[in-house]
């Protein structure tokens, strides 16, 4: 059954107030957009509703440039929908520049629309490799948007299909505000929890954080969606009145209310289990994919266009079918960007090779030698080719190897450089940085071809968590456990859910547990500050029970000393560091002896047989890249980490040792502080960056990644002897300690095998 269109005067009466409206619409996926370099385009959609596509719309942009960009030659091309809407010189070093154009009617649509803003730059004086990447200009969220002239033109939202119209704010976030007035109850964490994840999924957001309160927010903005969940005496006693459709049964649809506008998601019905059942018809149930069916594409629509191809065996990939066109470059750094996902049991993170075949071609001015070819995956250099012709060249089907441990389960960002250096550049004289005869052509039939590679899961392993949302992609049942049932741990918990599904591409059963002994056999997910979790929870996951007690008492403000001890402040800091202890001769006073360096640089290096020992595995090293290191068998013993000064969040993973499941922890340093440290983990770059078994996440500084001792397989296909070679292979080469050994017994046995049978033959010599 359909979701009735709820009557708006049922609402209305309760409070006469005229209808909240939002005037723009923010366009950016993030904060602000940076393009980079001599040329760069960024192209993602955005989504209007029927009414929204029909109204008169100003598109305003807003940006800034670096002080070396030339504006004479540079100019920031806006698109949408393919037509060219606005061009601007890019001269605006000093300022935010703000500008603003008429969209034509019937250039919009309802549903989704592209946008791609094109910039191409150039430097006003340097003509060297290095100043490219000195050009820059920024796009900023706040003033890049749709503007309506007439805001009583929109309309509220008309079907749960037009879920991915509630946009973002000027920061990317979309912001899912779930009033329920009854959702301290155990009853109601369950519908709370798929609300999250159906809204999320089928509304296709950049970055979605969830809020859960018992009251109506205070006002609306732009990319707020409320919805109000509960039964309809819970509502009725919230709002006054309801649609005289509720009285008739389950309600979800979008409903006008006065004050939080059109952007409003009704969610109702007379019992909870009532409510269950229609949020998994309406909302759930038609996004629900099954485990055992792969996924063709991975959504980034809200942050790049085309969606990224699953490979999920061996397959070839055109730059056509990747949205990268055939172009020409003028300038010294031809830079294309696209992306390609993995699947969340992708194995080679040591073994095996994708090919791009490259089609291309370089002028007759391009200097062999200087000039070259570079391929990143992920921000890492997987490939550099030199230019060597001295003619010119054409490229076709030209291989250039990319080893597959740059890649990693989710999306993958895939760039291809072209560096080409001409005479003219090594003179540099006036305008000869100025755009001129094109120096390399990259054609759309360019291909990467993806091999088979091995396909099983590996735990613990956050990378895949942040990547597809394995294991839980997998899982019939998921468990969670919250540090404590209130409304903060319920929103924190949504958003990780939210996130979750999306990388999944499927909502997640999960079941509100009320502690660790009832999670039974299913993977577990742990959500909350160090204080609130029960004794004994986070040693599970490879963290210190002591710090429950410890982390959150930690004072981590900046002291600041008088100058005087300023150096007695150096010295600790580089003690400590250097692994020596600080003793009073150290600190002040006269300094240590020539004879006790002496006698402790002697200690630290262990006698003449530790320096030869030490010598024979550096040669092995350079000669081999083999170290006595990797013939070491990985301790068992269990080494429970303690977050170290600036650390607020930690995600850990481990594998339950009785079931076999994964269990996986957030754990925030204050619990008044939950929300909002779970929203910046959930930004795309904090996401991606987890990896490893632990991830601590530090305010401004990087992340700190613990690689897992040991590892366990998860077995997420059928058993084939193919695919098994190639996960046998992989192993074989991230442990080569042990394929050295397995390889010396194979010679040895080998050797005597052989003298055995030469012997009882009779042919010794």
């Amino acid at each position: 059954r359909q979701p009735p269109a709820p009557a708006e005067p049922s609402l209305r009466a309760a409070a006469p107030a005229a209808p909240a409206s939002i005037a723009v619409k923010p366009l950016l996926p993030a904060a602000r957009v940076t393009l980079e370099g001599e040329s760069d385009s960024r192209s993602w959609a955005f989504y209007l509703t029927q009414d929204q596509a029909g109204a008169d719309l100003d598109l305003d942009l807003a940006f800034q440039n670096a002080l070396v960009v030339m504006p004479e030659a540079s100019r920031l091309t806006v698109r949408i929908n393919g037509e060219r809407i606005m061009e601007a010189p890019i001269a605006s070093s000093d300022r935010l520049k703000r500008t603003s154009t008429a969209i034509r009617k019937g250039l919009l649509r309802p549903g989704p629309n592209t946008i791609r803003i094109e910039a191409v730059q150039r430097h006003r004086t340097d003509c060297t490799i290095a100043s490219t990447y000195e050009l820059w200009t920024r796009i900023d969220g706040a003033g890049t948007r749709l503007s309506f002239r007439s805001p009583g033109q929109q309309s509220r939202l008309r079907s749960i299909d037009d879920l991915p119209s509630v946009g973002a704010d000027e920061t990317g976030q979309t912001t899912i505000h779930i009033v329920a007035p009854g959702a301290t109850r155990a009853i109601a964490a369950n519908s709370i929890l798929a609300v999250a994840q159906g809204v999320a999924l089928r509304g296709r957001y950049s970055l979605a954080v969830v809020r859960v309160s018992e009251q109506l927010p205070e006002r609306i903005r732009p990319g707020l969606l409320t919805v109000l969940l509960g039964t309809t005496k819970e509502l009725r006693d919230l709002l006054g009145t309801l649609p005289a459709e509720a009285g008739a049964g389950a309600v979800l649809g979008f409903v006008a209310h006065p004050r939080l506008g059109p952007e409003t998601l009704l969610v109702t019905g007379e019992t909870w289990p009532e409510l269950e059942a229609t949020i998994a018809r309406l909302l759930t149930g038609p996004v629900s994919r099954p485990t055992n069916v792969n996924r063709k594409t991975m959504d980034t629509s809200s942050w790049h266009v085309p969606d990224a191809p699953f490979v999920s065996d061996q397959q070839v990939l055109r730059f056509s079918e990747l949205g990268v066109p055939t172009q020409e470059s003028s300038g010294r750094r031809m830079r294309v960007r696209t992306v390609i996902a993995m699947p969340g049991d992708f194995y080679a993170n040591a073994y095996g090779q994708a090919t791009l075949y490259l089609d291309g071609a370089y002028s007759d001015e391009v200097l062999p030698g200087t000039s070259h070819i570079e391929v990143f995956v992920n921000g890492n250099v997987a490939a550099t080719v030199s230019i060597n012709a001295a003619n010119g060249g054409l490229f076709q089907q030209f291989p250039i190897t990319v080893p597959l441990r740059h890649f990693r389960p989710g999306i993958n960002e895939v760039w291809f450089e072209a560096v080409t250096l001409t005479r003219s550049d090594l003179a540099c004289g006036p305008g000869a940085t100025l755009p001129g005869k094109s120096r390399f052509a990259l054609f759309d039939t360019t291909a990467l071809a993806i091999p088979s590679f091995a396909k099983i899961g590996v735990s613990p392993n956050l990378a895949a968590v942040a990547g597809t949302g394995f294991p839980y992609s997998i899982a019939s049942h998921v468990g969670l456990i919250v540090g404590r049932h209130d409304l903060a741990n319920l929103g924190a918990a949504a958003t990780l859910l939210a996130r979750l599904a999306q990388r999944a591409d499927r909502p997640l059963a999960i079941e509100l547990l009320a502690n660790a002994a009832t999670v039974g056999n299913r993977p577990a997910v742990v959500v909350g500050a160090a204080g609130q979790l029960p004794a004994g929870l986070l040693p599970r996951v490879g963290i210190a029970d002591n710090v429950r007690n410890t982390w959150p008492q930690r004072e981590e403000a900046v002291v600041v000393v008088p100058e005087a001890d300023g150096t007695a402040v150096f010295d600790a800091v580089i003690n400590r560091f250097q692994g020596r202890q600080t003793t009073p001769e150290h600190s002040g006073g006269s300094g240590p002896t020539t004879e006790a360096i002496r006698e402790r640089w002697r200690g630290s290096l262990g006698g003449p047989l530790a320096r030869y020992f030490i010598s024979f595995d550096q040669w092995l090293q350079r000669t081999f890249e083999l170290s006595f290191a990797q013939l070491r068998t990985p301790s068992r013993a269990p080494s429970l980490y303690e977050p170290a000064e600036g650390t607020e969040l930690i995600a850990a993973q481990a594998t339950d040792p009785d079931t076999r499941q994964v269990w996986t922890a957030f754990v925030v340093r204050q619990e008044n502080n939950l929300e909002k440290a779970v929203d910046r983990l959930v930004t795309p770059g904090n996401w991606a960056g987890m990896a490893g078994k632990l991830t601590a996440f530090r305010s401004g500084q990087d992340n700190h990644v613990i690689s897992a001792e040991s590892t366990s397989f998860v077995m997420t296909r059928a058993f084939s002897l193919a695919n098994m070679r190639l996960v046998f292979a992989n192993w074989m080469s991230s442990n080569t300690g042990v394929y050295a050994l397995t390889l010396l017994a194979a010679c040895i046995i080998l050797g005597i095998s052989t003298s055995l049978m030469i012997g009882r033959l009779g042919r010794r010599s």
